[in-house]
C-alpha cells in the first residue's frame, strides 16, 4: 500500500469516526428527550409538541434506516450510485429534523456538541480534498458557507405572541425547510471536491425564511444567533458566488 492510500483511508476513517459520533450523540440526546416526555410529558403537552415529538420518533428512525437501505446499496454496487458519505449526510439532515425542535427535557450542550462532530468530519473532507486537488481558498469558503448556513437554521419552540398561531407554522415550515436545503448542500459537499456551487435556492430560503422568524418574534425576543449567522451565511456566500463569477470570467 502507497503513502498516499494510507492517508486516503485514514481520511476515510476519521471521517467516518465524528460522522457517526454525531449520529451517536445527537440520537442519545433525543432518546433522553422522548424518556422524559413520556414520563410526565402527556399532562402539559399541546398540538406543538405533539407535532416535535412525532418528528423526533420519525427523525431518529428514518435517518437510520435510510442509513443502512442506501449504504448497502452503494457497498453492493460498488459506488456506482454514488458515494457512501453523501448518503450518510442525508441520513444526518434526516436526523436533523429532529434535533432542530425544543422538545422537553432537550439537552442543547449535548446537541452543540453532536453538531461539532459533524462539523469536525466536513473539515476533515475539506482538508482531505485540499490536499488532493488545491484550492484551499475556494473549498475553505464553501466549509464556511455551509456551517453558517446550518447554524442560521431556526430551532422551532413554544412562544406566547400575539400572532402564534401564524408565527408557529411558518417557524416549523421555515426549519424543516432549511435542514432540507442544508442536507442537499452537505450531500454534494460530500459527493465533490469539498466545494459548492453557491445555488441561490437555499440561500434564498434563508434569507426569506429567518428573516420571516426573525421579524415575527423580534417583540418576544430577538434570536442574536440565527440573526448573526444569518449575516455571516450571507456575507460568505457572496465572496464565494463572486470568486465563482471571476473564475467565469478568466475561462
Amino acid at each position: 500500500m502507497t503513502e498516499k492510500q494510507t492517508k486516503n483511508i485514514a481520511y476515510t476513517k476519521w471521517k467516518f469516526i465524528f460522522l457517526a459520533l454525531y449520529f451517536a450523540i445527537l440520537t442519545v440526546e433525543r432518546v433522553i428527550s422522548l424518556v422524559k416526555f413520556c414520563m410526565g410529558g402527556f399532562k402539559t403537552a399541546d398540538q406543538l409538541e405533539y407535532y416535535m415529538i412525532m418528528l423526533t420518533v420519525f427523525a431518529i428512525f428514518g435517518s437510520y434506516v435510510f442509513a443502512v437501505i442506501r449504504c448497502m446499496d452503494v457497498v453492493k454496487k460498488r459506488d456506482k450510485h454514488g458515494d457512501i458519505f453523501s448518503e450518510l449526510a442525508v441520513a444526518a439532515g434526516i436526523l436533523l429534523l429532529g434535533g432542530m425542535v425544543h422538545t422537553q427535557g432537550s439537552i442543547l450542550p449535548v446537541q452543540f456538541i453532536s453538531y461539532g462532530m459533524i462539523l469536525i468530519s466536513m473539515a476533515i473532507h475539506t482538508a482531505e480534498n485540499v490536499k488532493r486537488s488545491g484550492g484551499a481558498a475556494a473549498k475553505w469558503i464553501s466549509f464556511g458557507y455551509i456551517v453558517a448556513y446550518s447554524m442560521a437554521i431556526p430551532v422551532v419552540y413554544h412562544t406566547n405572541i400575539k400572532l402564534a398561531n401564524i408565527f408557529v407554522p411558518i417557524e416549523c415550515v421555515v426549519s424543516a425547510g432549511m435542514v432540507a436545503m442544508f442536507t442537499i448542500l452537505l450531500s454534494r459537499f460530500y459527493n465533490g471536491n469539498g466545494e459548492s456551487s453557491f445555488s441561490s435556492i437555499p440561500f434564498f430560503t434563508a434569507i426569506i425564511g429567518d428573516l420571516a422568524v426573525l421579524i415575527l418574534r423580534w417583540e418576544e425576543e430577538i434570536n442574536t444567533f440565527v440573526l448573526i449567522f444569518l449575516c455571516v451565511t450571507v456575507a460568505m456566500w457572496i465572496v464565494g458566488r463572486a470568486r465563482l463569477i471571476s473564475a467565469k470570467k478568466e475561462k
